[in-house]
């Protein structure tokens, strides 16, 4: 295994008050050869998050060695805290970070529980992408009525056997979920009341199970300590809702019930790009990027590698987090890993765009690549003209994949709207119809941007380094795809939407983008049929 493949576990023991306990489980971790990150044990929830990364092989010994030691420390017959618990070892999740897929995440899944089943005679659930029901992919689901309803129901519902080991409970270890999934972000927000039924009012209208936000799983809490109530949060995929995003939604529902935000906390660590995502919300900021951080930029120097780039960034705001598929930035075996994924977004919207991307990365390439020829004369202003043109599409398009997934989610967020009364029905009516216009109107810019991308190629064909030819037409035939794919998603939208002449206009600058990229494109077939090859 390369030691440039790294991987990040997260496991949560249930004991966050022994400190002599967590030291004794933690310590596992450097002596299995993995770099232990970061520990916060918090005592009202009676729980430890520990952050772990590591080569593959050395974090499996290691979250298997955490595992046996919490079986041997912690006793769940005696165990009692805020935080949703099923185990001594509650949760492991293997994260991929670095040369790592998600598929060899959810091998590693399966590895560790096979054999804390098999060697310690915990039953284990596999959840989140290792889940191999759709029911134990969300943790609630899996650690539905805790420990203590677990143990009732592990031997007597065939809906709650293990997927390994016994269809029953460790004596004092209780069961784990193993999993695979994204970076989740543990975001706690507090309230300033002891009202706890404010707490579980606002938890209720953000979770994305009560029809709230998605990728956000929310309880209501007491925290004994201080006498406050917590909102306590698990942002399971930051790109489609962000922090800002929720602590928007928070500020707005603890309005609503009379209470206000006395504080906030992450639990763990999390992508940097989760954070700048609220910066660049917050301040209102425009085409900032990571490359204006000094700190970053002074680590890249130093020829240190910048913080992981755990999901990349999606570069949209609320849902997608401005940590958009910037491909300059992204591991894109983790884009194509979302891309495979049975879910809605990123789709073939986005797809498209990314396609816009590549096609415009070969444009650039070919002008840059004749601009660094000295005995290339002719055209030069134009082709550093292509070049930047070129170089700013990449970023719109690049921005379009995201605003593709948003809207999107604002369609299925739609969808989900409650449709009892008639109010709620006609609100639900019209949400969705807004909802399929802004879905319209991102693969619509896609086209638009496209027939802008394409408007390069004459030229490009013209005064371009004739050794490039193939990987002009390449672009072009990507630039193209990325039409066809943009323009089916705009009309397969279309048939949703009621408003008349809003389709009409649609279907009009469709009609004359075919037109325009048919003729754009002669010019690059031209070209390469005049070196004697097929395009």
């Amino acid at each position: 295994m390369a030691k440039d493949c790294l991987v990040e576990c997260v496991p949560n023991f249930s004991e966050g008050r022994d400190q002599r306990i967590i030291e004794e489980i933690v310590r596992c971790i450097p002596e299995s050869g993995c770099r232990l990150l970061d520990v916060q044990s918090d005592a009202s929830h009676n729980r430890s998050v520990v952050t772990f990364i590591g080569q593959p092989d050395k974090v499996v010994e290691a979250a298997f060695a955490c595992t046996k030691k919490a079986s041997e420390l912690i006793n769940m017959e005696l165990h009692s805290g805020q935080h949703p618990r099923m185990g001594a070892t509650d949760v492991i999740p293997f994260v991929p970070v670095q040369g790592v897929s998600m598929d060899e995440c959810i091998e590693m899944a399966k590895t560790v529980g096979r054999r804390i089943a098999s060697e310690l005679g915990i039953p284990v659930y596999l959840y989140g992408k290792a889940a191999t029901r759709p029911d134990r992919v969300r943790l609630p689901d899996v650690r539905r009525g805790e420990y203590e309803g677990l143990k009732v129901a592990i031997g007597t519902d065939p809906e709650r056997m293990p997927d390994f080991g016994p269809p029953r409970m460790h004596p004092t270890a209780g069961a784990t979920a193993v999993g695979a999934r994204p970076p989740l972000i543990a975001y706690n927000v507090n309230l300033d009341t002891g009202d706890i039924v404010k707490a579980r009012t606002i938890a209720r209208a953000i979770r994305e199970s009560s029809g709230g936000l998605p990728a956000v799983q929310a309880k209501g809490i007491l925290i004994k300590e201080t006498g406050d109530v917590q909102v306590t949060m698990n942002l399971t995929d930051h790109k489609v809702t962000s922090i800002d995003a929720v602590m928007h939604h928070i500020e707005t529902e603890a309005e609503k019930v009379g209470a206000k935000i006395k504080n906030s906390e992450i639990v763990g660590l999390l992508p940097l790009d989760a954070l700048l995502d609220v910066a660049i919300a917050r301040l209102r900021l425009t085409g900032f990027s990571r490359r204006q951080i000094l700190d970053l930029v002074g680590q890249q120097a130093e020829g240190e590698e910048g913080p992981c780039h755990e999901e990349k960034r999606d570069s949209g705001s609320t849902t997608t987090q401005k940590e958009c598929y910037y491909l300059a930035q992204m591991d894109l075996s983790k884009f194509v890993d979302d891309l495979a994924a049975p879910t809605g977004a990123p789709g073939g919207g986005a797809a498209a765009a990314v396609a816009g991307v590549l096609g415009c990365a070969l444009v650039r390439m070919v002008a840059g690549n004749t601009l660094s020829k000295a005995r290339f004369k002719e055209g030069r202003d134009r082709l550093e003209e292509i070049r930047k043109a070129s170089q700013a599409l990449i970023e719109k398009f690049q921005e379009l994949a995201v605003k593709d997934a948003e809207s999107y989610m604002a369609v299925e967020a739609a969808i989900k709207m409650p449709r009892v009364t008639e109010e709620e029905k006609a609100a639900r009516r019209a949400a969705m119809q807004e909802a399929f216009k802004g879905a319209t109107l991102a693969p619509l810019e896609t086209v638009a941007e496209i027939i802008e991308a394409m408007s390069l190629l004459p030229d490009l064909t013209r005064y371009g380094n004739p050794n490039a030819i193939t990987d002009m037409a390449v672009g072009a035939l990507l630039l193209d795809a990325a039409r066809r794919g943009a323009a089916m998603n705009v009309q397969v939208n279309l048939g949703s939407i009621d408003d008349e002449g809003f389709v009409a206009k649609a279907r009009e600058d469709l009609s004359l983008a075919t037109s325009k990229a048919q003729a754009l494109l002669q010019y690059v077939i031209e070209g390469v049929k005049a070196q004697g090859l097929d395009f």
